[in-house]
């Protein structure tokens, strides 16, 4: 295999001190910068006006208002969306994380902590699940019965791009921020903050509106309704930092139609991988194991920068299963691609993504100096380059990364999967018998695609495909075959093998 010098970029370095809250991760995800086709966006514009965010709530304690932040603005983009669940609780975000090295739990986090958290599908709970506790430290497990639903996208925001924060704000309720503060550069008579220092960010809140005529930022704080006014402020738009931290949350994903999520991140991105290259072909490529039938109903990966086009593949050594279309990503973030039609996957399958563009552009984490502490898997993720036309088979242009290579990574892919269930009766009504008495009948593979024997504890047996029509060696008893029809239908046959 030809060498090829790989490149591993960390998003701009800053500096790291947890303390206050809100703290500044070692990279910096929103140091890049889009091009707005032209728009016309109010000259004020105000959230709450739209019933769609809550009152303010006190923290009580330094350390969480990076969690109420992120909370507040997946409640407002809930609203938005006509999902009223009422308060979500940051207790989760900030005791069950992993990962990370901040200690204690309470003292410090960001919006890289809360979306790692998402994106495993973990952290959303309502206040009446989960009530808010500075006191505890410890993760406390919850009824995810009162999780009103997931979020599978978000947007990490241009640095001091107001039309991009504007655009957002308007179309999910708010935008999670972040600045520094200091009680002296607060103007109570005009409810106004502004510092124009260099000292770094340490407060997190949430913004909800502006108005160009005051210049500044609405905002949404953490400390209480008596503060401010009833807990809001005004954050000048020449503030060194309101706009260089923004996150919105852009995706609402029901509870109910995702049951697990496949992945090797401990994380979440922390920076990127690939070529030094400018607009090559990068594939992402993860091999996930599906020790039953399940339904693949999205996929997700992490951008590395705006615009960049994607394609996700899902593929067997022996066949494509699955191709998107390549569609284009605005901003860098996190993207979830939803399948029109369930795919029905098991055993060893790849999911590989395409990034078309860019240097750098496969999104990876990495172990980071006194931030977070990353296990790389071993055997199950690559990369490969400049691959146009698509190949499903393992070759030897394939690079390994994770543990046991050069390479201590992990890639920020991602598969999310729903349950499959099976109706079984002694005939299955409007489908043909498989199983004639001794065997799979021939004429059974004219409709099926794939079958799965089970045991009635649930153990897989086999998977047969239409070269078995002879079920392997079994001993009297009662099993069951998982049908899966050609036309995606999928229903069970109880089986009796006799004396």
């Amino acid at each position: 295999m030809k060498r090829i010098a790989l490149a591993a970029a960390f998003l701009l370095m800053s500096s790291l001190t947890w303390a206050n809250g809100y703290v500044a991760p070692p990279f910096n995800l929103h140091e890049y910068a889009v091009v707005h086709e032209r728009t016309t966006l109010p000259a004020s514009y105000d959230a709450r006006k739209e019933g769609v965010v809550l009152p303010v709530r006190n923290q009580l304690v330094e350390g969480t208002c990076w969690a109420f932040a992120a909370c507040d603005a997946l409640q407002t983009m809930f609203y938005k969306n006509e999902l009223e669940c009422g308060y979500l609780s940051p207790q989760s975000f900030v005791t069950c994380f992993q990962g990370f090295t901040a200690e204690p739990v309470t003292k410090g986090g960001n919006e890289v902590v809360a979306t790692s958290m998402l994106a495993r599908m973990e952290g959303i709970v309502t206040e009446e699940g989960l009530p808010y506790n500075p006191s505890n430290v410890s993760c406390v497990n919850y009824d995810k019965n009162y999780t009103p639903a997931l979020s599978l996208g978000w947007n990490y925001l241009p640095k001091n791009d107001a039309i991009a924060i504007k655009q957002q704000i308007m179309q999910y309720g708010s935008v999670s921020a972040a600045y520094r503060h200091d009680s002296k550069y607060y103007n109570a008579e005009r409810n106004f903050y502004e510092y124009k220092g260099e000292e770094p960010v340490n407060h997190g809140i949430t913004i909800v509106g502006w108005d160009d005529a005051k210049g500044a930022w609405l905002c949404k704080n953490n400390w209480g309704a008596y503060l401010h006014d009833e807990g809001f402020l005004w954050i000048s738009y020449n503030d060194s930092h309101i706009s260089t931290t923004c996150t919105s949350y852009t995706n609402i994903t029901p509870l109910n139609s995702i049951d697990k999520a496949y992945h090797y991140n401990t994380v979440g991105m922390t920076g990127s991988w690939g070529l030094d290259i400018p607009d090559i072909l990068s594939d992402g490529i993860v091999k996930f194991q599906f020790d039953q039938p399940e339904n693949l109903v999205a996929m997700g990966t992490y951008v590395t920068a705006p615009n960049i086009l994607i394609r996700f593949t899902v593929f067997t050594k022996t066949e494509v299963l699955y191709q998107s279309e390549v569609f284009e990503v605005p901003y860098r973030g996190f993207y979830k691609h939803t399948m029109e039609t369930p795919l029905s996957v098991a055993g060893p399958v790849y999911v590989s993504v395409t990034y078309y563009g860019g240097t750098h552009s496969i999104p990876a984490e990495y172990t980071c100096e006194n931030f977070c502490i990353i296990s790389p898997i071993k055997g199950k993720q690559w990369v490969r380059f400049d691959n146009p036309n698509y190949i499903p088979s393992y070759d030897e242009d394939w690079i390994p990364v994770g543990d046991g290579t050069e390479y201590d990574i992990n890639l920020c892919i991602y598969a999310y999967t729903k349950e499959r269930t099976t109706s079984v009766n002694e005939s299955a009504a409007n489908y043909p018998s498989v199983f004639d008495g001794t065997g799979i009948a021939p004429t059974a593979w004219d409709t099926a695609k794939r079958m799965v024997l089970y045991a009635t504890n649930g153990k897989i047996l086999k998977t047969l495909t239409a070269d078995d029509c002879s079920l392997p060696s079994l001993t009297p008893g009662t099993y069951v075959l998982s049908v899966e029809q050609w036309d995606g239908s999928v229903y069970g046959e109880k089986i009796w093998i006799r004396q």
